[in-house]
């Protein structure tokens, strides 16, 4: 074989190895590449609108905000009387069940003896839900005389009570006297020496 046509076939090689090696420049792969930017330009479109839709909300939201500022009673504060009607005669009213009347009288009890806006467990406090609750057990236990599960929690609400106004006692005997006179409760076995020692003697 002559020298020219082995410099031919060699360079043709070489030619044809360049060729697998660099790809030649696709239209195809030039759209696919592009098509990340256009679609990040639609999902900034649609943020913008998302936005755009979403400003009402805002608007809402600060007028809520203003509405509270201005010390406007939310609808939980506002002081109405349920209605209980039928589901199938809107027209008949029915009369609350008891739990529901107990809740507002223990609801009641908490705003009138609290100490101040956010006061749910000061002594004055617990003995006047207590004693809501005690009412009510009482009530129950005269109908239902065989409910010793009703039974236990009375006699516990009952010590518990006790406990609290011993302390009320120790602590502030106006505000005692003010609370058992008020809530109408006995106070012959506070008042009283206790019994102490082996014989009983009062001290």
């Amino acid at each position: 074989m002559s020298r020219p046509l082995l410099q031919l076939l060699l360079v043709s090689c070489l030619s044809a190895a360049s060729g697998w090696l660099v790809s030649p420049a696709c239209p195809t792969r030039r759209a696919i590449s592009a098509a990340p930017a256009a679609c990040w330009g639609v999902r900034m479109d649609e943020v913008a609108e998302a936005g755009e839709a979403a400003a009402p909300v805002d608007d809402f939201t600060e007028e809520l905000l203003d509405a509270l500022a201005a010390d406007e009673a939310p609808l939980s504060a506002m002081e109405t009387q349920p209605v209980f009607v039928k589901a199938d005669n809107p027209d008949e009213t029915l009369e609350p069940r008891l739990a529901f009347t107990n809740e507002q009288s223990v609801e009641a009890m908490r705003q009138k003896y609290r100490l101040h806006a956010s006061d749910t467990g000061s002594a004055q406090v617990q003995i006047a839900v207590l004693t809501a609750r005690i009412q009510y057990m009482t009530s129950h236990m005269q109908k239902n005389k065989k409910d010793y599960a009703s039974l236990r929690g009375l006699t516990a609400m009952v010590v518990r009570r006790r406990k609290l106004l011993e302390y009320l006692l120790r602590e502030d005997l106006s505000e005692f006297q003010r609370l058992t006179s008020e809530l109408g409760i006995r106070t012959n076995q506070l008042t009283k020496p206790k019994l102490s020692g082996a014989r009983g003697r009062r001290v």
